[in-house]
């Protein structure tokens, strides 16, 4: 069974929807759905730390504490071309 996506489980945690986070970080609702169904392999930087900007506040950590969770968990998830 696959675990919820980063994105989606800290967004639940600072209690938003998608459409409110989508709104706090400046981006759409159908990018947040793909970062959180998985069909973007790795957000932007930019996007990374606009939706960790808008999450710190809410969850009471600091933006880069989020920042390099969302980077690490992006960066581990297993890609489709491992062998190349």
């Amino acid at each position: 069974m696959e675990r919820p996506n980063i994105i989606r489980r800290l967004r639940k945690q600072a209690g938003l929807s998608q459409e409110a986070l989508a709104v706090e970080a400046g981006i759409t609702v159908s990018l947040l759905t793909k970062y959180e169904r998985g069909e973007v392999r790795r957000p932007s930087l930019v996007c990374s730390r606009k939706l960790a900007r808008a999450l710190a506040l809410r969850l009471g950590v600091s933006e880069e504490r989020l920042l390099m969770r969302i980077a690490e968990e992006f960066e581990c998830q297993p890609s489709d071309d491992a062998s190349a």
